[in-house]
């Protein structure tokens, strides 16, 4: 697979991509078409798409080739039925299609002093603050010892949350499920690029991750906009030990594209708490 195309080139409507996987995923049978002897299509076309959404196939082909168009609220509905979405595939439908909201982000990002004092009061408990484009603000001592050292000598590309899940060893060695862990963490990164539409910094993150691991560019382009979330994540400690910790994200008020992204011991696991866990020194 070719990984060295710019994703400019390689996606040039993310919402036609996104229209364009969610019909190849679903079977005729599921939208109440039946299968065709010796139908060999994978998925449904467009002209079924169309009929289903109760628009012209001309109209819904210029929406998919990404003509720079704007459907209205009512095609945008049509689709989201036609394709049988669920309401978090139907904001981000809505997001790619009317490009809102769009708010250019003030920069630079910078770690507030109450931010800092909760990070502390949080430890021995692992918590880090993210921004906007996921990259690592800060990070209490527990949560560098037990992912990376994110206040340590790394290069700005390598303090963002995302790269860390995608393209750190570390990572593949810290989460047990680290293939599902990376692929949701990408899922999630995609709802928040569709947040920004005009900012390219998050175009830049994602070109990295493409390059550096290739995987990546399969896991993107399948859409998985509704990635499970708040799941308990299995950490495998230096030791061999492994523990279950139950993620909590904050959002910020005042600035709700920063996050405090917290773990706690699971309750319902027999192991000794955060404080008492051997995480190296």
């Amino acid at each position: 697979m070719t990984t060295d195309v710019p994703l400019s080139v390689r996606t040039p409507s993310p919402l036609g991509e996104f229209l364009r996987a969610r019909r190849h995923e679903l079977a005729p049978e599921e939208v109440g078409i039946k299968r065709a002897k010796g139908r060999r299509r994978v998925g449904l076309s467009r002209t079924e798409v169309a009929e289903l959404a109760d628009i012209s196939v001309a109209y819904y082909d210029l929406i998919e080739r990404g003509r720079d168009l704007r459907p209205s609220a009512t095609v945008i509905a049509g689709l989201a039925r036609a394709l049988k979405l669920g309401a978090d595939e139907r904001a981000h439908l809505t997001a790619l299609a009317t490009g809102t909201p769009s708010r250019r982000l003030q920069a630079p990002e910078e770690l507030t002093e109450e931010l800092e004092e909760l990070l502390d009061s949080l430890d021995p408990n692992p918590a880090y603050v993210v921004g906007a484009r996921w990259d690592v603000l800060g990070a209490n001592h527990t949560a560098c010892q037990l992912f990376t050292d994110w206040e340590g000598k790394r290069s700005k590309r390598e303090r963002n949350l995302l790269w860390f899940y995608c393209c750190d060893p570390a990572a593949r060695s810290l989460f047990v499920d680290w293939e599902q862990e990376a692929a949701d963490q990408l899922a999630l990164f995609r709802e928040a690029y569709a947040r920004h539409p005009d900012d390219p910094s998050f175009k830049r993150i994602l070109d990295e991750i493409f390059k550096t691991n290739p995987d990546t560019v399969e896991w993107w382009e399948r859409h998985d906009s509704d990635p499970t979330r708040g799941r308990t994540k299995r950490i495998r400690l230096d030791t061999g030990q492994v523990v279950r910790l139950n993620q909590l994200v904050l959002q910020v008020v005042d600035e709700p594209d920063i996050r405090v992204i917290s773990y706690f011991a699971d309750a319902d696991v027999d192991h000794d708490d955060l404080d008492d866990l051997d995480l190296g020194d």
